[in-house]
């Protein structure tokens, strides 16, 4: 019995490993907790100094002049195609990426936005390839982590970091753009969630 409780133990504990190390490029691997990435450690400008051997970059002028702003990563193929992969823009034109949309087979899927030009990506929405709808966003500042789920463009939960620990405390949930619960961990020890019909009030609780 102990053998298989040690077994059961090894594969939980390497699919967690696994959760938090996946993938590749700026950010990828700082999940804390599986699919809640915290956005903040995505580095928008690394995405031109990590490029694959097979990645091209072209650089576009928005203005026509020689100061790029605009930035296509293509991934060349073996009958000399182009395959689209990214698109990079300095929207500020200080010479630092500020906005990465990410595309699979032509389709955008991902876009990483710094909002207040500071370095520090503020924003991920992640978009459904097949219709173009929002499915998730990601937001965050230096105090809270917020992530929303859309079903056909429609909000139907919210996730909330309130202490900042890469982990949600606070679950709100929607029907009809509407409120109608509210479950919340006030100790953030994840041992007692509170329920609530309708939004959250802190100074009521």
């Amino acid at each position: 019995m102990s053998k298989v409780v040690s077994s059961l133990a090894l594969i939980f504990f390497s699919l967690n490993l696994n959760a938090l190390t996946v993938g590749k490029g700026p950010g990828r691997a700082e999940e804390i907790v599986p699919g809640k990435i915290l956005v903040r450690t995505i580095k928008l400008q690394e995405y031109l100094t990590q490029l694959d051997p097979d990645e091209v970059v072209e650089k576009r002028d928005s203005l026509g002049g020689d100061n790029p702003d605009i930035f296509i990563v293509y991934k060349k193929k073996d009958d000399g195609s182009k395959i689209l992969v990214l698109q990079l823009f300095d929207l500020n034109r200080d010479g630092k990426i500020d906005l990465v949309k990410h595309y699979e087979k032509g389709k955008l899927v991902r876009e990483e936005k710094d909002t207040d030009y500071d370095g520090i990506t503020d924003s991920v929405v992640e978009y459904d390839p097949l219709t173009g709808a929002v499915k998730k966003k990601s937001q965050a500042d230096k105090h809270t982590n917020i992530w929303t789920y859309y079903v056909k463009n429609e909000i139907y939960r919210k996730e909330v970091d309130r202490n900042f620990d890469g982990k949600p405390d606070m679950w709100v949930y929607y029907r009809k753009g509407k409120i109608y619960r509210t479950e919340i961990d006030k100790n953030f020890d994840g041992k007692k969630i509170v329920k609530i019909d309708g939004p959250y009030n802190p100074s009521e609780n």
